[in-house]
C-alpha cells in the first residue's frame, strides 16, 4: 500500500502505518486502515451498509457470488484488489483463492464490518477513485455493483491482469420497480469502459422468493427515489414478492498502447 499524500509506500510498525515522509496512519481495532482524505464520512450509512448485509446473508446472491468465485480461481492470482468492496461479503470468499487480497471502499461503517469478519484480507477505507498502489501491481481488480474508476484500474493492472466487473441485466429487479413506479424501465447494460476490451461475458438470471423485500430495497438507489405511497407499499408486502436477479458478468483486459 502507498501514502495517499506522498504516494510513498507505507510500512506497518505496531498497529500504524508509516512512510517515510512521517505520514502516519493507525490499524483500527478491526484490523482496517482509513487512508481516505476526506474529513466528512462518505460512503454508504450505517444503515444502508446493515440492510445489504441482512440481504446479501440470505444468500438470494450466492449463485452470481459463486460464479464470480470459479473465475477468479481459474486465475490463480497473487495480487487481488476489490473495487467498493462494502461488507465484504464477495472479498472473503475471493480471499482464499489468492496469495494477497485487497478490499478498499468509502464506508467506514462498511469497511470495519468486513475487516472484523475476515482476518484474510487488508480491507481499506479509501477512494476507488484514488488507489494507494504502485503501477501494474494487481492481477485481478473486481468490481461488483460499483462506478469503474477506468484510469485507476487500467493504471494498477499489470498489463496481463484482467477487471471484472459484475452490473445488472435489462430484467434485475423488475418486479420490485413495477411495485414502485407506474412504467418499469429496464436496466442499460454496460459495454464499454474505456481503456478496456470486454474478452468474455456470461449472463446469469434467477427469480427468487425474497422475505424481506424492505432489506433489498434499502440497500437500491430506489429506496432514495420512491415516494412514500411506493415505500409504504414495499412495507406492505408481508408475504415477500418473487424477484428477478439478472447479472452480466464481464472480463476486460487493458488496451495496450502498441
Amino acid at each position: 500500500m502507498n501514502c495517499p499524500i506522498c504516494h510513498e509506500p507505507l510500512r506497518k510498525e505496531n498497529r500504524t502505518w508509516r512512510c517515510i515522509h512521517n505520514h502516519c496512519f493507525d490499524e483500527a481495532r478491526q484490523g482496517y486502515v482509513n487512508l481516505s482524505r476526506k474529513q466528512k464520512h462518505s460512503g454508504d450509512n450505517e444503515e444502508m451498509s446493515r440492510a445489504r448485509t441482512t440481504f446479501l446473508e440470505t444468500g438470494a446472491y450466492a449463485f452470481m457470488r459463486d460464479a464470480l468465485a470459479n473465475k477468479i480461481e481459474e486465475l490463480h492470482p497473487d495480487q487481488y484488489l476489490d473495487l467498493g468492496c462494502g461488507e465484504g461479503y464477495y472479498t472473503r470468499t475471493f480471499a482464499p483463492l489468492v496469495k494477497e487480497a485487497y478490499g478498499i471502499d468509502l464506508s467506514k461503517p462498511s469497511i470495519a464490518h468486513a475487516a472484523a469478519l475476515d482476518k484474510r484480507t487488508r480491507y481499506i477505507v479509501g477512494s476507488i477513485f484514488e488507489l494507494p498502489f504502485d503501477d501494474r501491481s494487481m492481477d485481478v481488480l473486481t468490481s461488483v455493483f460499483t462506478p469503474i474508476p477506468h484510469e485507476e484500474a487500467s493504471r494498477v493492472l499489470k498489463d496481463d491482469g484482467v477487471l471484472i466487473t459484475v452490473t445488472p441485466g435489462r430484467d434485475h429487479h423488475r418486479e420490485l420497480k413495477a411495485q414502485l413506479y407506474e412504467k418499469v424501465r429496464l436496466n442499460d447494460e454496460l459495454d464499454h469502459i474505456e481503456g478496456f476490451e470486454c474478452v468474455e461475458q456470461e449472463r446469469l438470471s434467477r427469480t427468487v422468493h425474497v422475505n424481506d423485500v424492505w432489506s433489498l430495497l434499502e440497500m437500491t438507489p430506489y429506496r432514495y427515489k420512491t415516494s412514500k405511497e411506493g415505500l409504504d407499499k414495499i412495507r406492505a408486502l408481508t408475504d415477500g414478492l418473487d424477484v428477478t436477479f439478472e447479472f452480466v458478468i464481464s472480463t476486460w483486459k487493458k488496451k495496450l498502447e502498441s
